[in-house]
């Protein structure tokens, strides 16, 4: 009877062993699955943009919602956390645009490194839009910016974002007048359209949006004007 008990006891000990191994290889396996998905995409964007400086990416498998930006080592981090929010390529290829422009604009200078770390808002919308441009050239749908911030930008106190960064609402209305002026047709033949994360930007910033067309209407206007003008001289 004892016998009996010990080998059950050792059979059940192997099977538990076999499963915690089983689950460790299915969780190294996936980790490593994102760790290249993030590697592909992050050198693809140097690559298609013809950015000379070297740029390594990396998967944390802490379980927090972080994009991190290493200006010594120039690295761009990526959290586990944040996988969750992504659907698709094209946001995972936005977190990490975001992330290679403001290594680029940190690495313009000693004075523009120091300016960009205590007056981070300044430079908050220029990486964002020069983020843009990255997508764009690489073959990345820059509207996945919009639709990744509207699922991850913070909503900041007024006294935080008036100092050091803009709400997520005012990053996803920077960027879409500039999606709007350079990429229109990214916005004409939308993919996220149907998302309920781009309905719920489109429900916040409807305002915004009619200035933007109305603002981009009337630089238009006084194009053609000045065209017609040059013309009859």
């Amino acid at each position: 009877m004892n016998i009996l008990r010990e080998t059950i006891v050792i059979v059940l000990l192997l099977f538990l062993s076999l499963n915690v191994c089983l689950a460790d290889e299915l969780i190294l396996g996936k980790d490593t699955k994102y760790q290249q998905q993030v590697m592909k995409t992050g050198f693809r964007i140097l690559n298609c943009n013809n950015i000379p400086k070297r740029i390594t990416f990396f998967y944390n498998t802490e379980n927090k919602q972080k994009l991190k930006i290493n200006t010594r080592a120039k690295t761009v981090t990526i959290y586990k956390g944040l996988f969750p929010y992504i659907e698709d390529e094209n946001e995972l290829a936005a977190l990490l645009s975001t992330g290679i422009a403001t290594l680029i604009d940190m690495h313009s200078g000693f004075f523009r490194r120091f300016s960009i770390s205590f007056s981070p808002r300044k430079y908050e919308v220029k990486s964002d839009k020069k983020a843009v441009d990255l997508m764009v050239n690489a073959g990345y749908d820059p509207v996945a910016l919009i639709n990744i911030l509207n699922k991850t930008a913070s909503q900041p106190s007024w006294f935080e974002y008036n100092i050091f960064v803009h709400t997520g609402k005012e990053r996803t209305a920077y960027l879409y007048q500039y999606i709007y002026e350079k990429y229109p047709i990214y916005l004409a033949d939308n993919r996220y359209l149907k998302t309920l994360y781009y309905q719920n930007f489109l429900l916040n910033s409807k305002d915004k949006r009619k200035m933007i067309r109305m603002i981009q209407e009337e630089r238009l206007r006084i194009k053609e004007e000045k065209e017609k003008q040059e013309n009859n001289i």
